[in-house]
């Protein structure tokens, strides 16, 4: 097996086991919402969140780069 592989292999494996040590339910409150998940989808969504906003930042600032006049 190639190292890309067996790197991916690794961090799966450490993904699992953080998803089985904080499964533990908590309550998340925003604005008037208050919405009741586990400790691993709450931060797995706010990773998401991040990663994507990032993304999208960085897609902007390229199309910036690519027209300077606008």
């Amino acid at each position: 097996m190639s190292a890309k592989v067996i790197a991916i292999i690794v961090l799966l494996i450490l993904l699992l086991i953080f998803a089985i040590q904080n499964t533990q339910p908590v309550i998340l409150n925003f604005l008037f919402w208050q919405i009741s998940t586990s400790l691993v989808l709450s931060i797995l969504a706010s990773f998401v969140i991040g990663l994507l906003t990032g993304c999208l930042l960085m897609m902007i600032g390229r199309m910036k780069e690519k027209n300077p006049s606008s």
